[in-house]
């Protein structure tokens, strides 16, 4: 029987990663190095830091804490004021909020989880919140849905986690949790080498009842 249902935050809920990925190919022009729509792709999902290494190391540049600092206050700024919720999403967290408990799961800050919240209004569908802030291991680790389903008192196999990353799917499926792909950053044959149970275009694809039906 499904119990909780888990949520990732950036691509998933928040429509925030075009936000990262217009201010750091913008700063990283500004140094005359363009980034790839591939490139972008393969940073999805990761946390700040192993972005921008990646981004200096595959140029042959040393990781600079500099760098990742400005390019991610740079991100803040604009998050307090360009962040728009994924299309559907009120309306599936209302669904899935009368019948599971639901949690935050993500690789972001939670000062950004906390500017995403009070934006778009997302506190009152939540019981728990685990951000970067609170494991020591991030995503493709599955120990922020471990944790979280400990927190919750349920196990792995009671929970669902929406997705949209490679990396995140990966970590979902490593905790032993069924795993529902929304598909906005990646093609649906990119999704499914991550073996995800379902992939869906849009939240309108997707209820409480139709959770219960496929995993319950």
């Amino acid at each position: 029987m499904i119990k909780a249902v888990f949520f990732d935050m950036d691509g998933t809920i928040a429509d925030s990663e075009k936000i990262v990925w217009k201010v750091t190919k913008e700063y990283f022009a500004k140094k005359n190095i363009f980034l790839t729509q591939e490139e972008e792709k393969a940073l999805y999902g990761l946390i700040w830091k192993e972005s921008i290494r990646k981004i200096l190391e595959s140029r042959g540049l040393q990781y600079s804490q500099k760098i990742k600092d400005a390019v991610k206050e740079k991100y803040v700024r604009h998050l307090k004021k360009e962040v728009a919720p994924v299309n559907g999403v009120y309306n599936i967290l209302e669904d899935v909020k009368k019948h599971f408990k639901i949690a935050l799961a993500t690789n972001s800050r939670i000062r950004e989880v906390e500017i995403i919240f009070n934006k778009l209004n997302f506190h009152k569908y939540f019981d728990l919140k685990l951000a970067r802030n609170h494991i020591k291991n991030v995503k493709p680790h599955p120990e922020i849905y471990l944790k979280g389903a400990q927190i919750l008192g349920v196990k792995p196999n009671e929970c669902v986690i929406f997705e949209d990353s490679i990396v995140a799917i990966t970590a979902a499926k490593n905790s032993g949790a069924y795993c529902i792909a929304i598909q906005i950053s990646y093609q649906q044959e990119e999704l499914k080498t991550a073996c995800p149970d379902l992939i869906i275009k849009s939240y309108d694809q997707i209820t409480s009842n139709k959770i219960r039906e496929l995993f319950g």
